[in-house]
């Protein structure tokens, strides 16, 4: 296969990149390893915050919606069930499903792979029934499944606290929430506002000593304040948060830093979401753990930066664009999480955030 731009990973950001880049007159492939299009979108039923600012807000399955309509208007081929396994000598992407390889000749890559989620071990953490917030709301939303019905989650951050409430509503039980650490992240109004919703025990300073159970977990023993504490649980959601989906940028051969403010270990790149290698972009949580907003605004920098390098677009005219859209950016995200994305740059290209601002 030959195409202008390649998109690996279908999620939020490779959605949003494909459909900009291909409104300019651009081939684009989009490549996707699960059997359908949206991500993470496809089982978050609640209102997202801090959406694209093109588009009004809704739920995360009715953006998914929107945007592979966007999609199927301007004829993105794309690829499910396919995952990039390798590069050839002459530049070829290799793209494989169970049965066949493509090799795939691209003009520009943009990488979307998004994030996973943070595992937590402690004994007893391999029994059925402990899992990640995210596989809970995958069971809830998706497969229609009732994940248990007394719960307990580890870790406060916004998405968990969304999921506990669409848990609760459902009519599961939540025990209690765990919290390492001391409640840094409640100083964000949202997150204050989702808890006294909530209204469930919070054990902060607090970890879980062992899950015990027979086939499942059946109780949890949880260590606060210098005691212990025994509950009865049949569900343990971890929800530690996030960190960058990296494999494809070493098949690529990207070079890397690290900044925990942004998830852990992600690619360097510019102010145009190119990576050290030219011809590679990144866009959305691979670019840096955040939300929606963030994650839909650096899709459509690497649309525009691409559609600019294949001479669809003038670069000025997509300098001011970009600059626009990293204002956006600011406005939405925490200071210290872009003050950490300004400081990678920064130490990468030689220019500031401030300057483009």
């Amino acid at each position: 296969m030959e195409t202008d731009v390649l998109v690996i990973g279908g999620g939020p950001a490779g959605l949003h990149a494909a459909g900009v880049s291909a409104s300019y007159g651009l081939d684009v492939t989009l490549v996707e390893q699960s059997f359908s299009l949206g991500g993470q979108l496809r089982q978050q039923t609640q209102q997202l915050r801090n959406p694209h600012q093109k588009l009004s807000s809704q739920t995360g399955t009715g953006l998914a919606d929107q945007l592979i309509e966007k999609l199927h208007r301007h004829d993105v081929i794309t690829l499910l069930n396919h995952t990039v396994i390798g590069t050839y000598n002459d530049g070829r992407i290799g793209v494989a499903n169970e049965q066949t390889t493509i090799p795939i000749t691209s003009k520009k890559i943009i990488v979307t792979t998004g994030a996973a989620e943070e595992a937590f071990a402690f004994p007893g953490w391999t029994l059925p029934g402990v899992m990640t917030i995210g596989a809970a709301q995958i069971l809830l939303n998706r497969e229609r499944v009732l994940p248990g019905k007394n719960a307990l989650v580890v870790g406060i951050n916004n998405f968990t606290l969304e999921v506990v409430k669409q848990l609760q509503e459902s009519g599961v039980h939540i025990k209690g929430i765990i919290e390492e650490e001391s409640l840094l992240l409640a100083n964000d109004p949202a997150t204050l506002n989702l808890l006294k919703d909530i209204n469930t025990p919070i054990f902060v300073n607090g970890f879980i000593e062992r899950a015990f159970g027979s086939g499942e977990v059946e109780k949890v023993m949880v260590r606060h304040e210098n005691q212990m504490k025994e509950l009865s649980v049949d569900l343990v959601c971890i929800g530690k948060g996030l960190s960058p989906i990296i494999e494809p940028f070493e098949i690529l051969d990207c070079d890397f830093t690290y900044e925990s403010r942004l998830g852990g270990w992600l690619p360097k790149y510019t102010l145009s979401m190119e990576t050290s290698c030219p011809s590679i972009y990144v866009a959305g949580n691979a670019a840096g753990t955040t939300d929606i907003g963030s994650i839909l605004l650096t899709a459509e920098i690497a649309g525009l930066s691409v559609a600019a390098s294949l001479n669809k677009l003038d670069e000025k005219e997509v300098e001011q664009q970009r600059r626009t859209l990293w204002k956006a950016i600011r406005s939405i995200e925490k200071p210290e999480v872009f003050q950490a994305r300004a400081q990678m740059i920064k130490m990468f290209q030689g220019d500031t955030l401030t300057q483009l601002l």
